[in-house]
């Protein structure tokens, strides 16, 4: 078992993350998945935007199994689908618009949940909290200086589908929550 890094860190290259996404509609009868229907599970919502650093929320597979990554969404999620990235090649991925390449842009860190107790922030206890961690580099703010604001949009929107390509290659569901 991996052990908890400071919070705002890099997680090691070695380990592995999860996503919980929704499964496409035929998820269930194919069983299989390509990237082109992942692409959105790769979009940072509101609250990972307004999250310090702006961050796409992980899970470190060796620190927390998919069930308990579930029981800190939203009641009834429809996120069952669990797909399986290594932090080494989420940090290898180039962003490229056009003729160039940018490289270095994502990386994976840990980000540490915490609880407000009698106006104290307690770092969160439940089973499967220490594995939370953040992709980052899919915000606005993280992207290549010098491009417009349409080639910043072109070269997140090429990262994300760079995600849901690795991740279309390790998913499954998880069993009867």
């Amino acid at each position: 078992m991996d052990s908890v890094g400071s919070n705002l860190t890099p997680i090691p290259d070695a380990c592995c993350v999860l996503r919980l996404a929704r499964p496409p509609k035929d998820f269930a009868e194919n069983g299989n998945i390509s990237a082109i229907q992942l692409n959105e599970e790769f979009t940072l919502s509101s609250d990972d935007k307004m999250s310090y650093p702006p961050h796409l929320s992980v899970w470190v597979d060796s620190l927390t199994t998919p069930e308990q990554a579930y029981k800190f969404l939203a009641e009834n999620s429809p996120r069952k689908l669990v797909l399986r990235l290594k932090v080494n090649e989420i940090c290898k991925i180039q962003g490229n618009f056009g003729e160039s390449t940018y490289p270095n842009l994502l990386n994976v860190i840990w980000v540490h949940l915490f609880d407000e107790i009698d106006g104290k922030r307690i770092r969160d206890c439940r089973a499967g909290a220490d594995g939370h961690s953040g992709i980052i580099g899919l915000d606005e703010k993280s992207v290549p200086e010098g491009l417009s604001k349409n080639q910043q949009k072109i070269l997140r929107k090429d990262l994300r589908s760079k995600l849901a390509e690795l991740a279309s290659k390790d998913c499954f569901q998880i069993p009867d929550l």
